[in-house]
């Protein structure tokens, strides 16, 4: 047998395997992309229906919770000896409930005269009363921001509790929390 000769010339160039790619993606990739879907539609569904519910409360509730507040602010003017801050934390308490009613920007800008009018307003749209123009407004624009020597009439601020607590019963009563006036 004759020997052959190696010959190097008849040898096949070397050949690299392909490069691995992105695409088609594995089992598991496919896996996690469909969690990461489903967790993200999930968390939109959630917040959705928690913004629904968050902000949706009945009349009935709004007009409870404010007259509870009320009572707290009115009790701590019973036995507190300052009334200055009463008054002031019914400043608060009015400015909150306005802003329960009407949109912010129709109620935070407001000062003084303004202020009163909303009131009143909300207080009796019908007759236009203006008894927090009138009756309240040194009470309500003035005391919160005077020194605590000032000596105040405990009557007119009794009124004043008294007018604020049928605002709330009545006003609560009246207008539907879902529509904020324009």
């Amino acid at each position: 047998m004759p020997a052959t000769q190696f010959d190097p010339t008849q040898l096949a160039d070397i050949h690299l395997p392909q490069s691995i790619g992105i695409w088609p993606i594995a089992p598991g990739w496919w896996i996690l992309l469909g969690l990461f879907i489903f967790l993200c539609v999930l968390i939109f569904l959630l917040s959705k229906e928690n913004k629904k519910t968050k902000h949706q409360i009945s009349p009935k509730q709004l007009k409870n919770l404010a007259l509870k507040e009320l009572s707290v602010i009115e009790e701590s003017y019973q036995t507190d000896s300052n009334p200055h801050e009463s008054i002031k934390q019914l400043s608060i308490f009015l400015r909150r409930f306005a802003l329960s009613h009407y949109h912010r920007e129709q109620v935070a800008s407001l000062a003084d005269a303004q202020w009163l009018a909303l009131l009143d307003e909300m207080f009796d749209a019908t007759h236009k009363k203006q008894l927090f123009t009138s009756e309240f407004s040194e009470l309500l624009t003035k005391v919160p921001y005077q020194s605590t020597d000032t000596i105040l009439d405990k009557e007119v601020i009794n009124t004043l509790f008294s007018t604020t607590k049928k605002l709330v019963q009545n006003y609560s009563a009246n207008h539907k929390q879902g529509t904020k006036h324009v």
